[in-house]
């Protein structure tokens, strides 16, 4: 039975989480249950989430939070490596790439660029999980071994998920390859601001 849900941004470490609680022996799902697809969830959705055989991990589940009836986990990188990450996706918000269309079905990304409309996605999408989750969790604080506040019985502060964490290869996410910065310095000082209330300073 599904306990949690975590959440985040594209490209803030979900897939990575999904891979240590599996190492660990955790039921868990990557964008099984919350998908793409998803454009609402009632009280029959809550159910069969609660009976799910898996914790699902997914960017998809941000704007079910508060109606999802299980603790969540809000998953923040930092804001600059994400949009950078982004960016390297090459994915303009206005095509029609599953994840665009979901993320402007809730949110209105604004700005007059790639860079601008993503780095409005990282602040409104990261606000959207906010608002509802359990806790908030920097991945920066995971890979550092700082502890964390955890509503899921100790999980993420626990010693083995730490040791999982800093230990499993990065690679689909590449949370800490070197990229070439494609972020412009006025979207990055947005960005930096926008990041404070999450540890992040600008």
């Amino acid at each position: 039975m599904a306990d949690f849900v975590v959440t985040g941004t594209g490209r803030c470490g979900t897939a990575h989480f999904w891979r240590v609680l599996r190492r660990l022996g955790i039921e868990a799902s990557h964008e099984t249950f919350f998908t793409a697809s998803r454009r609402g969830f009632d009280e029959d959705d809550r159910r069969a989430y609660r009976s799910a055989p898996a914790n699902d991990v997914s960017l998809f589940a941000a704007p079910f939070l508060a109606d999802a009836g299980v603790a969540s986990i809000h998953l923040v990188r930092d804001p600059v490596d994400t949009v950078n990450s982004l960016l390297h996706l090459r994915l303009p918000l206005s095509c029609s790439h599953e994840l665009c269309e979901f993320i402007r079905y809730w949110i209105e990304p604004e700005g007059d660029s790639d860079e601008e409309q993503w780095a409005d996605y990282w602040i409104k999408w990261n606000a959207l999980c906010a608002r509802a989750a359990s806790v908030t969790v920097r991945v920066e604080a995971l890979s550092s071994g700082e502890p964390s506040d955890d509503p899921i019985g100790a999980i993420v502060g626990s010693a083995d998920f730490l040791r999982e964490w800093q230990g499993l290869p990065r690679t689909t996410n590449r949370l800490h390859a070197i990229q070439r910065n494609l972020v412009p310095d006025h979207v990055a000082a947005r960005l930096r601001g926008a990041g404070t209330p999450y540890g992040y300073g600008a």
